[in-house]
């Protein structure tokens, strides 16, 4: 069998509003370098360039990234980035991906990954993504990577496997998207679930089946745009047409047939503090004296001193400091849509 024609469409358009205050409207959470060497964005390009060397490009991105995105690039991935004109969530990136790369070459495999997230195993991830991608080219049916869950996470999608198809492959039972702490507890308890990785692999014939099928109007408006000149008033007029939804809502959650790779690699969505902090490399001195469990992230040296405190997140800044109780960290961004209501905030947003 010939090995497939794969794309890789890098979804790097996320707002990360909970990641508020290093993350600004100039500052994308993606060009933010967890480990102090590699933005997010890079570090992902560098994983999936060395699963599928000959693969093609898009890295889909929003009107306001777009200027930061393209500087953290190297000249040759600026030509790839592609710029939606709204932020309309990941099911309207992944439409505008499929349009795009699937109009010449609709039997070629898709490979959407999201360019926030940390892995800790790069051999095992590219073991992974070359079995989703033989998966999905074999069966015509959509495949994500799943990542055993380690703990009871909120704020997470699950996958709740069914039987095995081959060796470290399953069909997909069910989706269940962000089901709260109980909710998630009670998945754990079952056997073959996994933490969603938000990675989504499919051909462009069974992105377009169930874009059609769960999101008509994507369907419409959107997969039409790889025929003809793409100009930014055409592509204004579709994104106008649609309603903001995420791909796992949208289309997973109501997915009839689906498989499931199991990815054995330490991975973590950098969606909140409390998981930036677990992993990024500050330059920041901390004096703790009575207090426990507080931690500090800042790209600065500087001195952050706490006394007879507990259970905080500080998050220093030149110009912004957040100080945010550990269980609260899912909220930050309702700070954020405190300083975009108030005019004179406006510099610190």
């Amino acid at each position: 069998m010939a090995l497939p024609r794969v794309t890789f469409v890098i979804m790097a358009g996320g707002k990360g509003e909970r990641l508020w205050p290093l993350v600004r409207r100039r500052m994308p959470k993606v060009c933010l370098a967890p480990d102090g060497r590699r933005s997010l964005l890079q570090a992902t390009i560098d994983r999936l360039a060395a699963a599928w060397p000959s693969a093609d490009w898009l890295i889909v991105t929003t009107k306001e990234q777009a200027a930061p995105v393209r500087a953290a690039l190297a000249p040759r991935w600026r030509r790839r980035v592609v710029v939606e004109p709204q932020i309309k969530n990941t099911a309207a990136c992944l439409a505008l991906a499929v349009a795009l790369a699937g109009a010449r070459h609709p039997a070629q495999v898709l490979v959407a990954v999201p360019a926030d997230h940390w892995v800790g195993d790069p051999a095992a991830f590219r073991t992974a993504v070359r079995q989703a991608i033989r998966a999905a080219a074999s069966t015509g049916a959509l495949v994500t990577v799943g990542l055993r869950p380690t703990h009871a996470h909120p704020g997470l999608g699950y996958i709740v496997g069914g039987r095995q198809t081959c060796a470290g492959t399953y069909r997909v039972a069910r989706f269940v998207e962000k089901p709260g702490m109980a909710g998630a507890t009670r998945l754990l308890r079952k056997p073959r679930v996994w933490w969603n990785s938000g990675m989504f692999i499919g051909t462009a014939t069974a992105f377009t089946r169930e874009f059609t099928r769960w999101l008509p109007r994507h369907a419409r408006h959107l997969l039409p745009l790889g025929q003809g000149r793409l100009t930014k008033h055409r592509l204004a007029r579709a994104y106008a047409a649609v309603t903001p939804i995420s791909f796992d809502y949208g289309v997973m959650t109501h997915l009839r047939e689906g498989y499931v790779v199991d990815g054995r690699f330490a991975w973590a969505d950098l969606g909140s503090w409390d998981a930036w902090a677990r992993l990024a490399r500050g330059r920041s001195r901390q004096l703790l004296v009575d207090s426990e469990r507080v931690t500090v992230v800042s790209q600065q040296p500087h001195l952050v001193a706490a006394l007879g405190v507990q259970d905080l997140i500080i998050v220093h800044t030149p110009t912004a400091t957040l100080v945010c109780r550990t269980d609260r960290v899912q909220s930050v961004r309702e700070l954020v849509q405190q300083v975009d209501a108030q005019a004179a905030l406006a510099a610190y947003r």
